[in-house]
């Protein structure tokens, strides 16, 4: 990473995000140099958001620091700088996408949403929160690379991914009590799921969101991204390999840690780049 990239975010920071989110990092990687950090700055935003559930013994406690989010975000947008050592990159990152604030609110009540113990009523309304949330970041990341305000050419792609994130993320959640599968397919299943049972009908519902996400991104892959929009949504391009994890029969994502191994994600964002395709 060039200087002028640690200048913008604390090495610190861009560690954290390499191992808590490496298939953005590496996306970012693909970007022009002076965008990169830029895209850092939000998925390292998106880090810290994600993090705030599993950090709190009870809602309250993370509406605070969701709140605390919203006030530095808001004091960024009014020409402070509040204290946390992800303040300036974001600020530049806002600046020089000229993002809008309402984006911001959007995605931090998609997060905060996360906390609640049966956030998705069924498959449409996970899908309208992966829209929210990883939409509006690649919404975010299309602008830092020279789109239009009203492009909004990758939700798909950022709806897709957004549910395969959340099936990486079920285990831990429901470790902290919290469903991130439809529960209309779960719903008597919801205690044994917590208590980190994969029952048959927990299995079947994390097959079939994964091979929906497959899906979705089959049928995203149909329109024509625009080269410069790419390193936006690169990562989605990894959804098929996810959604074969989740759908293996021998495979449990509650114990174990639901990630492709890491070279195989290298070759694939790198060809995918090299192509110009998601």
């Amino acid at each position: 990473m060039s200087d002028a990239e640690n200048s913008l975010l604390p090495v610190s920071v861009s560690e954290q995000l390499r191992r808590a989110d490496s298939d953005r990092f590496l996306s970012a990687l693909f970007a022009p140099a002076e965008v990169r950090p830029h895209l850092l700055a939000l998925y390292a935003l998106d880090v810290e958001l994600k993090r705030i559930p599993t950090l709190v013994s009870e809602p309250m406690l993370g509406a605070i620091r969701f709140q605390w989010w919203r006030d530095t975000i808001g004091s960024i947008y009014q020409g402070d700088h509040p204290g946390h050592e992800l303040v300036p990159a974001l600020s530049a990152a806002i600046e020089a996408g000229r993002l809008p604030a309402e984006g911001f609110h959007h995605w931090l009540d998609a997060r905060e949403d996360e906390m609640n113990e049966f956030p998705f009523a069924d498959l449409a309304a996970m899908e309208a929160h992966a829209k929210r949330s990883d939409g509006t970041i690649m919404n975010m990341a299309t602008r830092l690379l020279g789109a239009s305000d009203d492009t909004d050419i990758l939700a798909p792609f950022a709806t897709a991914y957004g549910l395969i994130d959340l099936l990486k993320r079920c285990g831990l959640a429901a470790g902290h009590q919290s469903a991130f599968l439809p529960v209309d397919k779960i719903e008597a299943q919801t205690q044994a799921l917590f208590s980190g049972r994969l029952t048959p009908e927990v299995t079947s519902t994390f097959a079939a969101v994964a091979n929906h996400a497959k899906q979705s991104i089959g049928t995203a892959r149909k329109t024509k991204v625009p080269t410069g929009f790419v390193p936006a949504g690169l990562y989605a391009g990894l959804v098929p390999s996810y959604a074969r994890l989740f759908t293996r029969l021998d495979f449990d994502p509650l114990r174990t840690s639901p990630e492709v191994p890491a070279y195989r994600r290298q070759i694939a964002l790198m060809a995918r780049a090299m192509r110009g395709r998601i």
